[in-house]
């Protein structure tokens, strides 16, 4: 199912903030994933009713993304749990590593689908660091929408960002301190997997093609804080008692506060049993 690991150009995640696995998937493994990804868009842009809602975001085709598939589809546990990918992040997280979020990413056609200058979660800097693994299920160049990277800027840390509101990806950076002119392209063929730190400065560009470049995205964490955005927490590489005791070995103090999403979906049911009563 997957092929052998080629390390690609000689970018780190220390120096550089992003490295690139070549080859990490083979193209039956990712038609197979391809057809499924190609009937869920069709799904979503139909805008049916989804249980799954209840848990997790509502996917939105106007804006090209697909979200939490790892949990809505096991045909998606290997692009998670690859022990390629995995182990590159163990460099950098540790043995001990949390699915953060995941999702797909595509270009829809007739929309604005541009993405501008950002760091991934600029707006939670009180969280642990987080790595992103961009996994290509199709060819993904300058013309199909390739990611634009500013090599080393993981280093300039969080950088100051503002928010506009009403845009689909609201949340940018400013750029002040930035050398956008060092930006490169960093294209993929299928199978391919660039993995990146989440203050790596990028973007990518307006497209308009009438082809699917479709990407799967996961984002990871270390044990340093078990955190989940919605839903619970999801344990993809180590999580052992040993582990555990090493990182929380105090005891109980209080209850930690439940996640936003969490508080929100409690805060309607209760809304709802209200006017039930």
């Amino acid at each position: 199912m997957f092929l052998g690991l080629e390390m690609g150009e000689n970018f780190t995640l220390e120096e550089d903030g992003f490295v690139i696995l070549r080859n990490v998937f083979s193209r039956e493994f990712l038609d197979a994933r391809r057809r499924i990804l190609e009937s869920l868009i069709s799904y979503a842009e139909k805008n049916y009713y989804d249980e799954f809602e209840r848990y997790y975001l509502r996917h939105r085709a106007d804006q090209g993304v697909l979200y939490d598939l790892f949990q809505r589809h096991p045909e998606f546990d290997e692009m998670v749990r690859n022990p390629i990918i995995l182990e590159a992040l163990t460099e950098v997280l540790g043995e001990d590593i949390t699915l953060y979020e995941n999702s797909l990413v595509y270009k829809p056609k007739g929309k604005r689908n541009g993405v501008p200058w950002h760091q991934d979660f600029v707006s939670r800097p009180e969280e642990t660091r987080k790595f992103i693994a961009w996994c290509a299920i199709d060819d993904v160049t300058r013309d199909t929408g390739a990611l634009k990277v500013v090599p080393g800027s993981h280093k300039l840390g969080f950088l100051p960002w503002h928010r506009v509101e009403g845009e689909t990806h609201h949340d940018r950076i400013n750029l002040t301190g930035v050398d956008t002119s060092a930006a490169i392209h960093v294209e993929l063929s299928p199978g391919d997997v660039l993995i990146f730190n989440q203050l790596l400065v990028h973007c990518s560009d307006e497209m308009s093609t009438d082809e699917l470049r479709l990407v799967f995205r996961a984002s990871f964490q270390s044990f340093d804080e078990i955190y989940s955005p919605r839903a619970t927490p999801i344990v993809v590489h180590g999580g052992s008692a040993r582990s555990l005791a090493r990182r929380f070995n105090s005891p109980r103090q209080k209850e930690r506060p439940k996640p936003v999403f969490v508080r929100a979906l409690n805060k309607i049911d209760r809304s709802l049993a209200n006017v039930g009563s």
